[in-house]
């Protein structure tokens, strides 16, 4: 497995790829017999309980970084909501993964492509505080003789922000590989009309 999609998927990619049939592979990271496969499967509760804490500590960071920032009410409630739901999920995500007693009992795929989607929330929510901080310093430069650029790098700035909202919504039925993308072509966008102010000055 690539080092790109461990760091897509947080070390669970070849549970949420398209195209292969977990269960022909599962045996053989599952020990060779009950011993051995009770102590596998307790390191495997413990690195997926450790990996949603992760998620929960990125969301506490994210949701920090929304109250100090400048983002429409509006937009600031919705990704507060989104924030606590998927906190509110994880929670209960680690209490099923404790209470699992043998690898057949484990996480349907389900759960972890819904797991990839909280994963998008944080940078989604900081994109959009991206895309507000600049909208304000558009408006800042609206008083200048700029109103044909200004213009352009706002369609390109919305343009990010609709991205970085469709992102906030994601489910365990969304394409991961194409948000991935998204996800990237948003941030690019972002920081094009971010530069593309900063040359007007």
């Amino acid at each position: 497995m690539s080092q790109k999609h461990e760091d897509v998927a947080g070390g669970m990619s070849y549970r949420t790829m398209r195209g292969i049939d977990i269960s022909q592979i599962s045996e053989y990271f599952e020990g060779s017999d009950e011993d051995t496969s009770m102590q596998l499967l307790e390191k495997d509760k413990d690195y997926y309980i450790a990996s949603a804490n992760k998620t929960i500590s990125r969301l506490f960071l994210a949701k920090k970084r929304i109250e100090f920032g400048v983002i429409p009410e509006k937009n600031t409630k919705m990704i507060d909501k989104k924030i606590s739901i998927s906190i509110h999920w994880l929670e209960k995500l680690k209490k099923d993964i404790n209470n699992v007693q043998s690898y057949s009992e484990f996480l349907d795929v389900q759960k972890y492509k819904k797991w990839h989607a909280i994963k998008l929330v944080p940078s989604a929510a900081e994109g959009i505080l991206l895309t507000s901080i600049i909208k304000l310093k558009i408006k800042e430069l609206s008083s200048l003789t700029h109103s044909t650029i200004l213009k352009e790098i706002n369609l390109i700035n919305n343009s990010a922000e609709k991205i970085f909202l469709d992102l906030l919504n994601l489910n365990e039925n969304s394409d991961f590989d194409e948000a991935e993308i998204l996800r990237i072509k948003a941030y690019n966008k972002a920081i094009f009309a971010d530069k593309k102010l900063k040359n007007l000055k």
